[in-house]
């Protein structure tokens, strides 16, 4: 059998949740593969160091070709066209216009259906002559129905790519139910199948000097809380700020808020509520976090926060249960579902309660500690392997 994997999100240098999940997969995939099928990665640029060393049925192909943009509609189609495949398997919610005979496709989240407001409505695609192509093309296409928004390419790319894939994985009963929902996709297409967490990388550290130096090398000090993600409006940053600023006006404790991530759409209202609250020295921000940083930070952070109103599954509440962080958590769309009752939950409008939280944390051991034994606990539901096995059993047709 061949089988098809777009792995350009898997090939990024700093992942996040989606090239995560991908590059997850893909190094699962190489471990238990029939040796007798024959697996095509399809990336932008040359794989990564970290993919030296796969099977030899596994097979790199760079699709290197202008244009630069559409890369998956334009680029992978052509390749696709020319030497097709048996299967397709795309971890993310973009098909290409031409496919293999069948196609497995992730949904993620379909965030952008539920709350448009949280997503850009700025054309994408760079530079001027280039958004007006995009802008042109995409009206052209979809005969006037989407624009070339952010928005619009995220509902156009999932409407087209639903009514297409022969088989639709999700991370989440939640996201299946979105689906079922939105798209009246038949529950026989989808199957749930739970993102994981490794272990040997997300773990607690005995090493205090090396968690030291890392906080040493962000200019970091103890106490603090952390979040992870985008720093956006999908992920309610803003309304972190405010919910720690009511902390910082009503204890007086001395610990700061560590926001690690890029600036997303709606970075403008987290900056401006930092400003208007007088926390700039208060919140640190230091981008985006590698592996190896995050975990030591995981480790010495009174508790992690995790507020957004919407995921599809989220990844950081996994990786900072792993690491014995306590975890607190919006109690919306798929979190009470991944979190269970690892994590302190809290209604995402209410900042004050959020503050509330944030101080018990910061004053109460013996809660800090429940969390944390909760969160182990929690972890061992959720395995990269078991994902790849049953993800693999759906791409070749033994599901």
């Amino acid at each position: 059998m061949k089988i098809g994997i777009d792995a350009s999100r898997a090939n990024v240098e700093n992942k996040t949740g989606t090239e995560w999940y991908s590059y997850w997969l893909i190094k699962e995939f190489s471990k238990i593969a029939d040796p007798n099928d024959q697996y095509f990665l399809y990336t932008k640029e040359k794989l990564r160091p970290e993919y030296h060393g796969l099977p030899t049925n596994f097979h790199s192909q760079v699709l290197s070709w202008p244009p630069k943009f559409l890369w998956t509609q334009i680029r992978l189609s052509i390749r696709l066209a020319i030497k097709p495949v048996d299967v397709l398997f795309v971890p993310a919610h973009t098909l290409p216009l031409i496919q293999g005979k069948r196609t497995v496709l992730t949904v993620h989240d379909i965030g952008f259906e539920r709350l448009h407001e949280l997503y850009s409505k700025e054309a994408i695609g760079g530079r001027r002559l280039r958004k007006k192509i995009l802008s042109a093309g995409t009206r052209i296409f979809t005969k006037g129905r989407y624009g070339s928004s952010e928005l619009d390419y995220h509902r156009w790319a999932m409407r087209s790519a639903i009514t297409k894939a022969s088989q639709i994985i999700v991370p989440s009963n939640f996201t299946k139910n979105e689906v079922i929902d939105v798209y009246g996709i038949p529950e026989k297409r989808i199957q749930v199948i739970y993102h994981g967490v490794d272990q040997n990388i997300y773990h607690p550290m005995a090493d205090a000097s090396t968690i030291q130096n890392e906080l040493d090398r962000l200019k970091i000090s103890t106490p603090y809380f952390l979040y992870v993600g985008r720093l956006e409006k999908k992920k309610n940053t803003a309304g972190l700020v405010k919910a720690f600023s009511i902390f910082k006006h009503e204890t007086k404790l001395p610990h700061t808020m560590i926001l690690a991530g890029q600036p997303g759409y709606g970075f403008d209202e987290v900056r401006n509520e930092i400003l208007r609250n007088n926390l700039a020295s208060e919140i640190i921000m230091p981008g985006y976090l590698q592996p190896k940083t995050l975990v030591a930070l995981l480790n010495k952070a009174t508790g992690f926060v995790f507020p957004s109103f919407y995921e599809g599954f989220g990844l950081p509440l996994l990786e900072a249960m792993a690491c014995g962080s306590p975890v607190v958590a919006s109690r919306t769309a798929s979190i009470p579902e991944v979190a269970g009752d690892a994590a302190e939950l809290f209604e995402t409008e209410r900042c004050d309660e959020l503050a509330a939280i944030l101080k018990r944390l910061a004053t109460d051991d013996d809660y800090r500690r429940n969390l944390r034994q909760r969160g182990f606990s929690r972890i061992n539901r959720f395995r990269w392997d078991e994902c790849a096995r049953k993800t693999l059993a759906v791409i070749t047709g033994a599901s």
